[in-house]
């Protein structure tokens, strides 16, 4: 009998949420590459979007036809249905009433779309209500980890990594990581990939320094400030993203009488149109107090795709993506470095070009977006298989 096409469900807590464009783009590229995405978030996310969502947590849902979804099941698998509580009151710092309450309605709503495979982002609710749904319907799941869910909030961690049928992560740091504090030895690498859009003339550069990220420790924009206090006078240095360091490093700026601009969040697609317009892309990241840490982030690659170089520093994951051939890598907390870093890239404008260019080859021979969705498309078809 003729199979239809892979049908996934995808469990975000919200979407589509600005600091995980990731997720959005890796949901549009697997519907491009042929498979059904049903996207079933606990809630609304930051960004507007007309895609239809099966919101998990509805307070206008009729509670008879709740009831009803947890009835049906019971009579269909007990067993699994006590599973499945087992499973969710398991997950009870993780909204675990919402997961008891609405996850037998989103089942059989994700069973009449043909879903057969479930995926989470992030090891935290997601993964609990993917690890409470395969309990109730014997679907297999598989989880992405990232940074925050693994190095700075882990929650039941160890559970939802032995229960997932595939773990996936995003650089080689992870899946050392994993295997060495965690004990997972089995570890798909699925980095989060970007289009690489056609060569095109670089605008005048608008600003000497970009950088963009959200307003937290671990991206190290305090670093950034410090440094852009000792740059030639005139340089720019624009800092686009929100988040609870604001104030402090307005602060900062005020302080060092640095040349940095803090001009908030922007959406991703205003944010790749800015990117060319830069000199240099800086992302002096850190592993933050509480051990929190980016790994690979998506920025770095967007502006490498775009021929813009870049300056990080050589934490986690981002020594894999960037080397002295395509850009700058500094040592973490280490402000005189990053100075001579933007310095180099600023003073040697064709030094700096050579480098993006490299980028942008490395990135397609690399990272693509549809190379590395490809890798998630062959995890979800082989737990599809089973």
């Amino acid at each position: 009998m003729a199979q239809g096409p892979l049908a996934v469900g995808y469990l975000p807590t919200r979407y589509p949420v600005l600091s995980e464009t990731f997720v959005r783009l890796e949901v549009e590229e697997l519907r491009r590459q042929g498979v059904e995405v049903v996207v079933a978030p606990l809630l609304p996310g930051d960004v507007p979007t007309r895609e239809p969502l099966l919101l998990l947590y509805a307070e206008d849902r009729p509670h008879r036809v709740v009831a009803l979804a947890h009835l049906r099941w019971l009579l269909r698998s007990p067993r699994r249905y006590a599973r499945f509580w087992r499973v969710a009151r398991a997950a009870g710092e993780e909204r675990g009433e919402v997961v008891a309450r609405h996850l037998p309605w989103l089942a059989e709503q994700l069973r009449a779309r043909g879903v057969t495979v479930l995926h989470a982002h992030f090891a935290w609710s997601s993964a609990a209500r993917a690890h409470a749904l395969s309990a109730l319907t014997g679907w297999p799941w598989s989880v992405t980890v990232h940074a925050h869910d693994v190095f700075g909030g882990p929650v039941r961690l160890a559970e939802k990594l032995a229960a997932a049928d595939a773990v996936v992560t995003v650089c080689d740091y992870n899946a050392r990581h994993l295997r060495d504090a965690w004990g997972v030895h089995d570890v798909d690498l699925v980095v989060c990939g970007v289009e690489v859009p056609p060569e095109a003339p670089a605008p005048p550069p608008e600003v000497d320094v970009l950088a963009v990220g959200r307003l937290v420790e671990k991206k190290g924009f305090d670093l950034l400030v410090r440094a852009a206090a000792r740059l030639p006078a005139g340089t720019r240095v624009r800092v686009v993203g929100e988040g609870p360091e604001r104030d402090r490093l307005e602060a900062l700026v005020a302080e060092t009488g640095a040349p940095v601009e803090l001009v908030g969040a922007q959406p991703h697609e205003q944010v790749l149109a800015a990117v060319p317009s830069a000199r240099v892309l800086c992302l002096p990241a850190r592993i933050a107090a509480d051990g929190d840490r980016d790994s690979m982030p998506l920025v770095v690659k967007e502006a490498m795709a775009r021929g813009v170089p870049v300056v990080v520093s050589d934490t986690a994951g981002l020594p894999e993506a960037v080397d002295d051939e395509v850009g700058w890598v500094v040592p973490s907390e280490d402000v005189d470095a990053l100075v001579a870093a933007l310095r180099a890239a600023l003073d040697d404008p064709e030094e700096a070009r050579r480098r993006g260019r490299a980028g942008r080859a490395r990135v397609r021979a690399r990272f693509t977006l549809a190379g590395e969705v490809a890798k998630q498309r062959a995890v979800l078809t082989r737990l599809a298989g089973r």
